[in-house]
């Protein structure tokens, strides 16, 4: 997938009528899905290019000064998109100028005069431009005097529910990975950079990938059986989330998170650690992405008397999450 930063380099790409969409697609979700598949199939019915257009920080960030929690950061986003298999990312900068662009003046831009797009589909209640006032009706506008064509979706649905970022958002905070993953059509996952940790978890015989987020959110508090993917080879793993109570004695035991403060930022997300333990690999992870996708909850984040009891749980977690794959390969 090809990667353009900003309207200039889409624009010098030279796209010949490709069909598009636009979005910040927060956790390319099944509804997000929806809409990146049928571009998919329209450029592949029409020989040309598929291209999705989204932001480099979300809107809300400008708009009203706080952004939620991401689902996925924009190297997440690009990650997915690659995955699903679009032809062009083009990332733009909401910034105060594109803020206050005039909706039909926003999509004559992006759309005919950057992209050449020949169709371009919106999700569901999708809106654009100056006090988010664009719409569909905007750009039909728009296509029938610059030349191409425009269609919204419909909604999608999951056990009755609208799907939104939102929800999924509220349901990982509060541990419900299992919904989540139903309305992500996939497990659940975060993407990382590996990072230098202090190196206690090597000291117990069970080293660890440190992972910064940056900013995804995570679920509560435990360890979790995971897979993850590195240089093109797939490993089961556990990770562990929290303040390591057996191993340090900083962090304060603070409560998780409501979904009523799925919004704010707190001393949780400075506190916490998210390490990654690999099963059956040595393989060096540092200054590497690493995405991390959530199977299954094993237990809760607890204090242990010393380090030998807690070396004696970690294999017990280990063996638990082994009997569980191996339950799911038979």
């Amino acid at each position: 997938m090809i990667v353009l930063d900003g309207m200039q380099a889409a624009a010098s790409a030279n796209l010949r009528h490709p069909v598009a969409t636009l979005g910040v697609f927060d956790g390319v979700h099944l509804g997000h899905r929806f809409v990146l598949g049928h571009v998919l199939s329209l450029a592949r019915e029409r020989l040309c290019k598929s291209v999705v257009v989204t932001f480099a920080r979300h809107p809300r960030a400008l708009i009203s000064g706080s952004a939620p929690k991401l689902l996925t950061s924009l190297p997440h986003r690009l990650r997915l998109f690659e995955q699903l298999g679009l032809d062009v990312a083009v990332v733009l900068p909401f910034d105060d100028a594109m803020r206050q662009t005039e909706p039909a003046a926003f999509a004559r831009k992006l759309f005919h005069e950057t992209l050449h797009a020949s169709h371009v589909v919106l999700g569901h209640n999708n809106r654009f431009g100056a006090g988010g006032e664009g719409n569909l009706a905007t750009l039909q506008s728009v296509g029938a005097a610059c030349g191409f064509s425009a269609q919204e979706l419909g909604e999608v649905r999951v056990g009755g529910l609208v799907l939104s970022s939102t929800r999924i958002r509220e349901a990982i905070l509060t541990g419900d990975l299992e919904t989540a993953s139903q309305m992500l059509g996939r497990p659940f996952s975060v993407l990382g950079t590996v990072v230098h940790g202090d190196g206690r978890g090597r000291t117990i015989g069970f080293p660890t990938a440190n992972l910064d987020l940056h900013h995804e959110v995570r679920p509560p508090r435990g360890v979790y059986g995971c897979k993850a993917s590195i240089e093109g080879a797939t490993h089961f793993g556990v990770v562990n989330i929290g303040v390591r109570p057996t191993l340090t004695r900083e962090g304060t035991q603070s409560r998780s998170p409501s979904a009523a403060s799925a919004d704010e930022w707190s001393e949780r997300d400075i506190n916490e650690h998210v390490e990654v333990h690999l099963l059956d690999t040595s393989v060096d992870l540092y200054g590497h992405d690493l995405e991390v996708l959530f199977l299954k909850r094993l237990r809760d984040e607890r204090r242990f008397a010393n380090a030998a009891a807690l070396v004696a749980q970690i294999g017990a977690d280990i063996s638990e999450f082994r009997k569980w794959i191996a339950e799911r390969a038979s």
